[in-house]
């Protein structure tokens, strides 16, 4: 089976940008989200995903109500889950 930290590992880097920008700047579970959610409407929709990233392969079971999107609690869930 395989782990959740990968899978948080493969999910995010789709990012052009670094995780941290210097070693004090941590990116937030929030600020990733917003970055995510590049409509800025609160949620994160398929489209919004890189196709290729597991959070894209994985969405039908993050999206724990089945609404068709990810809140920020169903995402911080699947972070948390990464257990990083």
């Amino acid at each position: 089976m395989k782990t959740y930290s990968m899978h948080i590992f493969l999910a995010v880097t789709f990012f052009s940008m670094p995780l941290y920008a210097g070693e004090a700047n941590l990116l937030t579970v929030s600020s990733l989200f917003s970055q995510m959610d590049s409509d800025k409407d609160g949620v994160i929709k398929p489209n919004e995903i890189n196709r290729q990233s597991v959070l894209s392969t994985e969405f039908t079971r993050v999206d724990r109500n089945s609404d068709g999107v990810l809140d920020p609690n169903e995402f911080e869930i699947f972070i948390a889950k990464a257990d990083i």
